[in-house]
């Protein structure tokens, strides 16, 4: 049973557009061959034709016609198996719903054959007719048009499986209303129809087979896509927190994985991507932007601190520090504690894996400054996760009998006498 995701995608308009201009394409085609094939018959060709000769000339040309419809069968299906194989079963539908010259080709070397059969059936008892002879001179310009449609069709499929091309196809599927409709779907048919799904396979699978172009190509697609919906699309409050709460998770997933796969170069990507969103929506929503942003890094930087990427855990802890910032210069109280338990938690997963103290010093600084300019302004949430999260790093820093992290013990107990002290003024 030909399932309703399907449908939808065969009618889709940009699949319509593609199948319209392919086959207008094979229309033109197919005029201009007849022409200049029609043009070197008179000019050069013979004015009658040998029946004999022409019968074994059209049966030739169906049985090679016949081998070649089955070499490009064989060679789609060949394509086909190795991008599923490659990125993901995904690619199959994919494949099927973008690539219309395969299709059309089978139409046309069908359509030849049945021609090229109703012709040499026809020959004998009308030898010598004009219209047999025309039938013949057609017969053999659809099996030189045949032939001709191979070089669009090689280059195109070739061009098809590019992962450029993919994940190219794949981003036009990634709007609001393709994810408002996966976000409120069934468990099941939320996964079948997730729109971000296939790229995510697509950049999984060219990170672990080390193809890293690929996988950032992929990861960029996913950021600009993010913000053209950010951007072109005039969202109500509730139906953009839905889909900043999809983006930035996947983008947040994606980043994990690239971590425990040790490469930074597409973290900083994902890290990279974010930021622009997180800009793009704080234009319209400043606290929801704090709090996706502050999650996602969250996510991150303890998968980094899982990983000892400490390049990584200083990006992410600057601009934690920015956005605590950010949040309270705009008196976001309740936004900027969940910054700052953000910075706490990161901390904590520094301290349990023994990274460089300078790490976790540069934590204890960002929290200590967020918590002393909140106290400023009275902001009590954010005081109090300043205190709870100094007190959470002291607790872990002093199961580690080192100079450095004893240190640091010291250094929060400060940084917490002084938010204290700011608070009572």
């Amino acid at each position: 049973m030909i399932s309703v995701k399907i449908i939808k995608e065969a009618f889709s308009t940009d699949v319509l557009h593609l199948w319209i201009s392919r086959i207008a394409y094979y229309i033109l085609l197919f005029l201009f061959s007849i022409g200049i094939l029609h043009y070197i018959n008179v000019l050069f060709g013979p004015s009658t034709y040998d029946m004999t000769s022409a019968r074994y000339m059209i049966s030739a040309l169906i049985q090679s016609e016949a081998a070649i419809m089955a070499i490009i069968v064989s060679f789609s299906l060949v394509a086909v198996e190795l991008a599923s194989s490659s990125y993901s079963v995904r690619m199959i539908d994919l494949l099927r719903a973008y690539n219309p010259d395969f299709w059309i080709l089978m139409v046309i070397y069908i359509g030849s054959m049945t021609y090229s059969l109703f012709v040499l059936k026809s020959i004998p008892g009308n030898e010598g007719k004009y219209d047999m002879q025309l039938q013949i001179a057609i017969s053999f310009y659809t099996g030189v048009y045949s032939f001709l449609t191979l070089f669009p069709y090689l280059f195109r499929t070739l061009h098809m499986l590019k992962p450029s091309t993919l994940l190219n196809i794949q981003a036009m599927k990634l709007t609001a209303g393709s994810i408002t409709t996966d976000v409120h779907s069934d468990a099941y048919t939320a996964h079948e129809n997730d729109p971000i799904q296939p790229i995510i396979d697509i950049i999984s699978s060219s990170l672990l087979n080390h193809d890293f172009e690929t996988t950032r190509n992929g990861l960029n697609i996913i950021g600009m896509r993010a913000k053209e919906i950010f951007i072109r699309n005039n969202l109500e409050p509730t139906k953009q927190k839905i889909i900043a709460n999809y983006i930035f998770s996947r983008l947040a997933k994606i980043g994990k994985f690239t971590l425990i796969h040790s490469d930074e170069d597409s973290t900083f990507i994902v890290i990279r991507n974010l930021e622009i969103l997180w800009k793009e929506l704080e234009k319209n929503d400043l606290g929801e932007s704090v709090l996706q942003a502050s999650s996602s890094l969250e996510q991150i930087g303890t998968v980094a601190a899982d990983t000892n990427q400490r390049s990584v855990l200083s990006t992410v802890i600057n601009h934690l520090y920015e956005i605590g910032q950010k949040a309270i210069d705009m008196n976001y109280d309740g936004e900027s504690s969940r910054v700052i338990d953000s910075l706490g938690s990161v901390g904590v997963s520094c301290v349990n894996k023994r990274i460089d103290p300078l790490i976790v010093e540069e934590i204890i600084n960002s929290i200590g400054k967020l918590g002393i300019k909140a106290s400023e302004s009275d902001q009590e949430l954010s005081v109090s996760k300043s205190l709870d999260s100094m007190n959470a790093l002291k607790g872990s820093m002093e199961l580690i009998e080192t100079p450095e992290y004893q240190q640091l013990c010291l250094k929060s107990e400060n940084f917490s006498r002084s938010i204290t002290k700011s608070n009572l003024y």
